[in-house]
């Protein structure tokens, strides 16, 4: 008999009782201000009460699923005990990876794209990337709204397939298939992780499922724009901060690739230093308190790219004359509470309110204000208001929010929600675009689609195909269950005291979101954490590189 049908259900610890209750209290929390509506018909005592009372049915949820998930193999065996069975799974062993291997995964990868790109041909042209081709022929001011960074990759790209083709369709569609073989090398990676992890076969064939056969993954392989080659940088990044142990290793090629990932997720999204600030800051503490030492290496290395980060943000922008994004961009948040609480009647003096008409013409607001979608009141600004005296008077008018935040804590928190709900609430008014705005744009290079080997009849029935998976994934699926799994996966972790890091990237992720988004439901922004579930899903619940070692050590003294 092994060793693992000696065990038995043993009950909870007190520290796995307690540590479910922080996670209960958030999910009462997305559950009750995701309804904001009927929260504002109950007194405060009422929603109070509501929350504690979805905070116990939920954590009776992660109760029982953290305790059955938990001990699933020692329930199989008694199950198989009383049914007379004597099959028994084969455990999680370590595979040898082998080059080929991950060759197979890449190449299926990348033919699985390869339709959408032969019958979208040469792209999928969005606003955004117009914007940067313009910066690249010249057209256009240089600007770092959009990552530089990312314009100098196309840039790359793009002069190459120019040089070979001589036409501006076929440089697009040079740099469209490498970014292509790129989401095909950063899937496949994260299917030879598992591979080589020993994740059973059944887990391993829906991994792969997810990443051929989903058409979100390879319509966003072929749209233009800096998404692709983000979501690559942060799913890296995230395994890289999961398993380098940099204090430990003294592999100088970790270092470095800790190194350029780190530094690539803080240049290809202006919320990028956040995400990487925030994990350094975690991993470092993470570090510490293992170990009781300081982390030098791991330090090292975060201080380097936020010294290289600093160096590019200023010296080398300014030297290639480009232009940083406008103050505005930057402050979604602040200028959407501000909103809120001049549009729904908060407390704000006539002194206040003449600070806020000086950045926008207010008798306009009921045209344009939107509190899910700030673009629309940030291009107003940009056309007819004044953000530079925002830039001249930061402080004056940070005590600005700051004074009527503190007399309208309720529409603040309403204004925060409303931007910011689709990334957290299960249900939200509107559905979501997984890319209908991302088909072939008119642009002014002439540019149009050219199919390859496709008709247009194909290309008709695809483009039907893609909306109805579109409609199927709003009904199905969405944003903020994105962040219930997300969030579900913690407090498994925290349940089994393993390690979490994995999941730090995609939580500041979403904390810059919650901080600066600027629409209330954009897929793209959060689309690293759903392309990283089966990654993700792999640490959480298979055996960790200890618990593997614990049972090595036990086999051999049984066999002993």
């Amino acid at each position: 008999m092994e060793i693992r049908e000696k065990k038995s259900i043993a009950l909870p610890t007190g520290r796995q009782f307690l540590v479910l209750l922080p996670f209960s209290l958030c999910y009462a929390a997305f559950i009750v201000l995701g309804n904001w509506q009927k929260s504002a018909d109950y007194s405060n005592l009422q929603n109070i009460g509501r929350i504690l009372l979805w905070a116990l049915i939920s954590y009776g949820i992660l109760f029982l699923l953290c305790f059955v998930i938990s001990r699933r193999d020692i329930l199989c065996l008694y199950l198989r005990s009383k049914f007379r069975t004597n099959h028994t799974a084969a455990a999680q062993k370590k595979r040898s990876g082998k080059w080929y291997v991950f060759l197979g995964f890449f190449l299926i990868c990348l033919l699985s794209y390869l339709p959408y790109y032969l019958m979208y041909y040469p792209t999928w042209f969005n606003n955004d990337a117009i914007w940067q081709m313009e910066q690249i022929l010249g057209w256009k001011a240089r600007s770092n709204h959009h990552p530089f960074f990312h314009t100098m990759i196309m840039q790359f790209f793009v002069a190459i397939g120019y040089q070979l083709s001589g036409t501006y369709t076929g440089a697009v569609a040079f740099y469209t298939f490498w970014q292509m073989a790129l989401v095909a090398f950063t899937f496949a990676f994260c299917l030879y992780v598992l591979y080589k992890r020993g994740t059973r076969l059944v887990w391993l064939v829906l991994a792969f499922a997810f990443y051929i056969l989903l058409p979100v993954h390879g319509v966003l392989s072929i749209c233009m724009g800096k998404d692709a080659f983000f979501v690559s940088a942060l799913v890296f990044f995230a395994w890289m901060s999961h398993t380098f142990d940099l204090e430990r290793e003294k592999n100088v090629l970790q270092w470095i690739l800790y190194f350029v990932t780190g530094l690539s997720v803080c240049l290809l999204r202006s919320n990028g230093i956040m995400i990487f600030a925030g994990t350094a800051f975690v991993l470092i503490i993470y570090r510490w308190c293992r170990s009781r030492k300081v982390p030098a290496r791991t330090l090292l290395c975060a201080a380097a790219v936020l010294v290289c980060y600093l160096l590019y943000q200023g010296p080398i922008l300014k030297g290639l004359q480009v232009e940083k994004a406008d103050t505005i961009e930057g402050l979604t948040m602040p200028t959407q509470q501000l909103l809120c609480a001049y549009m729904r009647g908060g407390s704000l003096t006539e002194e206040e309110i003449a600070m806020i008409g000086q950045v926008l013409p207010l008798e306009k607001m009921e045209e344009y204000y939107n509190p899910y979608l700030f673009d629309v009141t940030k291009n107003l600004i940009r056309e007819e208001g004044n953000q530079e005296v925002i830039a001249a008077h930061k402080w004056e008018y940070f005590k600005l929010w700051l004074r009527v935040g503190l007399r309208n804590p309720m529409l603040y928190l309403e204004g925060e929600v409303r931007q910011t709900a689709g990334y957290w609430a299960y249900r939200i008014p509107h559905d979501q675009y997984l890319y209908a705005e991302y088909f072939m744009v008119d642009n002014p290079f002439g540019i149009t689609n050219e199919r390859k080997l496709f008709t247009y009849d194909n290309s008709l029935a695809m483009g039907n195909f893609l909306m109805g998976f579109q409609k199927l994934y709003n009904q199905v699926w969405s944003l903020g269950l994105n962040t219930w799994v997300m969030l579900f996966g913690l407090a498994y972790l925290a349940w089994q005291r393993k390690n979490a890091m994995c999941y730090v990237p995609f939580i500041m992720l979403l904390g810059s979101l919650l901080l600066a988004t600027p629409v209330y439901n954009e897929f793209r922004y959060a689309y690293g954490l759903f392309a990283a579930f089966p990654l993700l899903f792999a640490y959480t619940f298979g055996p960790s590189d200890e618990e593997r070692a614990e049972e090595d050590v036990e086999k051999g003294a049984s066999l002993s």
